[in-house]
């Protein structure tokens, strides 16, 4: 039995408001990480402002030198510290984004079962094994969405491992 015209407004309204929240999440982000961006750079803009009045003021070459070492010194620390902030937003918006994600893989499976049972009640006796292969192919299904799932949260974990390790490397150097 095909679906109504209302299960089909159903169905559109809410691939709409599954769209709508995607983009809401993604356009959250993107303002945060402009934000983060414009409150970097107004902070770099002030930075340079003070270095230059200092260096107007410096009385010879070796304190201008001094000056100017002593302005580059935290560069690498901010550079680290907006690069640590964006990638927690982008962490962030992944989270989200896998969540919308897995409840409409979660949805879909439910709907096709459920139309695999409403099909399957109309059969004739003997359809017992394309029952069961159908029933077969949807746990397979499953279980590789749960194990790209675990496979991606292993990567997320050795990524993050990894930068850890990095920036206790950069700070044992510096």
């Amino acid at each position: 039995m095909p679906p109504s015209p209302e299960e089909l407004l159903k169905a559109q309204q809410d691939h709409l408001e599954r769209l709508m929240s995607l983009s809401k999440v993604l356009l959250d982000s993107t303002e945060k990480v402009s934000e983060a961006q414009i409150a970097s750079l107004r902070s770099q803009i002030e930075a340079l402002h003070t270095q230059a009045a200092r260096l107007v003021e410096a009385k010879t070459p070796r304190e201008w030198y001094e000056l100017q070492l002593a302005y580059l010194a935290p560069a690498g620390e901010e550079s680290r510290a907006q690069a640590s902030k964006a990638y927690a937003i982008s962490k962030q918006t992944a989270q989200e984004i896998a969540g919308i994600m897995e409840t409409q893989i979660g949805e879909f499976n439910h709907r096709v079962n459920e139309a695999f049972k409403h099909f399957s009640a109309q059969w004739p006796q003997g359809q017992e094994p394309l029952n069961a292969a159908f029933h077969s192919l949807m746990a397979a299904g499953s279980n590789a969405y749960a194990s790209a799932h675990r496979a991606f949260g292993q990567a997320v974990e050795m990524a993050e491992a990894n930068a850890r390790a990095m920036q206790s490397a950069l700070q044992r150097k510096g």
